[in-house]
Parts: structure tokens; C-alpha cells; sequence
């Protein structure tokens, strides 16, 4: 009896399986090889300095962003905190796009709701390009081009496999290993491409890291507020949010008021240690300390065919 292909089912099975781990590993070294060419990106065209919510995208992505535009607007008093963590409108609607995109959400949410409303917002989404056009975050095309190199590779396996099961069961040959091999083969195809489809957080690129570190630095030393130093604008409650998250909110009450829980979405999540108690609250028209005006808040058997 002539084997199919002119390759044993026992030798297809073994070759197939090879197949399968082969995949895999160029799939790895694929994505770390383009991954290791997205991140040493060091083009820094000249532009402005970096704004405090590109700073915030940098640090911890888009949450942070948004994270970063509640403490300015909460500062400001165009929002206020209420007793049950939830955020409300209470001055004029701001011009800097992000700000208003939050702006234009808050009513009566948590800042777990209003990072999900924003985070695919136009804002945010012309915040990342600004980021992305000036080379300080990983290339979305090069991590999508690496994602389908793999999801090719993975596609022709199964495609290998499926044409030697239809082939085998025409001839009745035993194909219960196959069938197995196939299945493994649909599901690594499955995950590849909702992987592709997923482009996760978008980390910075080494002049991204650069940017940070310098903005970093310079909020270290003995500046005063809203001054320059470089090339980045110090100070205020949405720098400190932006460089170190909720727990670094110069209003302790509010911090606590204002960071979300610890299972809410990544990427720019934060800390802020204590919690508040139900009872404690400002007036409306008092001033909470750090400057920020509240309203009343709270602190089997068978071959390869």
C-alpha cells in the first residue's frame, strides 16, 4: 500500500509535531526580534516639549492620562468629589481636548467609569498619534506586522494538517493522532489571531524612557511649581498624577477619594493608600488642602493517516 505524500502516517506525525514546535519558536523569536527594533526606536523628531498628559501616557497609558486630567480639573474646581467617590461637573467645560472629553463624561461617575468612557475616545486616541509621531511609543505597525507573520505561519500548519486528515480519512487510514494534532494546531491559529487583534498597551521606546526619566528627574529637584526644567512643565496636582499615580495626589483625602480599586483596568492604575471614611466631608464652598476645591467629599490509538 502506497503512504500518502510518500510519507508513512507514524513519519507525519513525528514531522507534524516538529512542525507545530518549529512554528512556535519562530513565532517567539519573531516577536522579540521586532519587538527589541520597536523599543530601541530612538527617533526624537523636535517638537514642543511634552505635555503633562503625554508624560501620563508614557508612565501608566491611557488610565494615567485620564488619571492625570481628573486631578487637574478636580484642582481647578471644574469637578467635585462626593461622598460616594462619584465625580461631577461644577465649573466651565475646559478647551484642552482631553480634559473635555473627561469633562464631558463626568456625571456622577467613579474614576474607574470615566477611564473606560475615555479611553477610546478621540482625545485619547489623538494623544497616543502625538506620542507615536514623535517616536516615544513602540510602533503599532511593526508589533502588527510581527503578530501576522505568526498568524500566517500558524494558518499554513493547520492548513498542512487538515489536508493530510481529508486525505488519510479518503484512503481509511487511521487518523486518530492527527485529529488531536489538528485540533492543537486550530486552537495555537485561534490565539494568534485574537492576539493580532489586540494590540494591548503600547509601551514606551527607549526615547520614550528618555523623555520620562528627564521629566522624572526634573520633578525631583528643588523646582518651583510651574516652572520649566527639562523641557517639561512641573508642578501641579496633574504633573504629580502623571509621574507617580493617585498616591502621589497632594490632597491625602481626595487621593484616597479618587483611586480606583485594585482590580479595575491596568496600565494606569495607581496607588493611594487609605480609605475614607463615610463620615468625613468639605463644604461646598470650602477648599480641600493641595489646593483642590471639593464639594462635599470624602476623605488515542491511530497515525497521521
Amino acid at each position: 500500500m502506497t503512504d500518502p505524500w510518500g510519507i508513512s502516517g507514524p513519519d507525519f506525525v513525528v514531522l507534524y509535531i516538529a512542525l507545530l514546535g518549529a512554528v512556535l519558536l519562530v513565532r517567539v523569536v519573531v516577536s522579540a526580534v521586532f519587538a527589541g527594533r520597536a523599543l530601541r526606536a530612538d527617533r526624537t523628531p523636535p517638537g514642543p516639549p511634552p505635555t503633562v498628559y503625554q508624560l501620563a501616557f508614557l508612565a501608566g497609558g491611557p488610565d494615567r492620562a485620564v488619571d492625570a486630567a481628573i486631578a487637574a480639573l478636580v484642582e481647578r474646581g471644574q469637578l467635585r468629589v462626593n461622598s460616594t467617590k462619584q465625580l461631577s461637573k461644577t465649573g466651565t467645560r475646559p478647551a484642552e481636548p482631553l480634559e473635555r472629553a473627561v469633562f464631558d463624561v463626568a456625571k456622577l461617575k467613579t474614576t474607574s467609569a470615566i477611564r473606560g468612557r475615555v479611553r477610546g475616545s478621540a482625545a485619547m486616541r489623538a494623544l497616543e498619534d502625538s506620542l507615536d509621531q514623535r517616536g516615544l511609543l513602540v510602533s503599532a505597525a511593526l508589533i502588527l506586522r510581527a503578530r501576522t507573520f505568526g498568524l500566517v505561519l500558524q494558518l499554513a500548519v493547520l492548513a498542512v494538517g487538515v489536508a493530510r486528515l481529508v486525505n488519510g480519512i479518503s484512503l481509511g487510514r487511521p487518523v486518530g493522532i492527527l485529529v488531536f494534532l489538528v485540533l492543537v494546531a486550530a486552537v495555537l491559529a485561534i490565539v494568534a489571531a485574537v492576539r493580532r487583534s489586540k494590540t494591548g498597551a503600547r509601551k514606551p521606546t527607549a526615547a520614550g524612557h528618555r523623555v520620562l526619566g528627564q521629566a522624572r528627574t526634573a520633578t525631583s529637584g528643588p523646582v518651583p511649581a510651574g516652572a520649566l526644567a527639562g523641557g517639561v512643565l512641573l508642578g501641579g496636582a496633574a504633573a504629580a498624577v502623571a509621574l507617580g499615580g493617585w498616591a502621589m495626589y497632594p490632597d491625602e483625602e481626595l487621593s484616597a477619594a479618587l483611586t480606583p480599586p485594585a482590580t479595575s483596568f491596568g496600565g494606569g492604575s495607581s496607588g493611594g493608600g487609605s480609605s475614607c471614611s463615610s463620615g468625613s466631608s468639605c463644604s461646598s464652598s470650602s477648599s480641600c488642602s493641595g489646593g483642590s476645591s471639593c464639594g462635599s467629599s470624602c476623605g488515542g490509538g491511530g497515525c497521521g493517516g
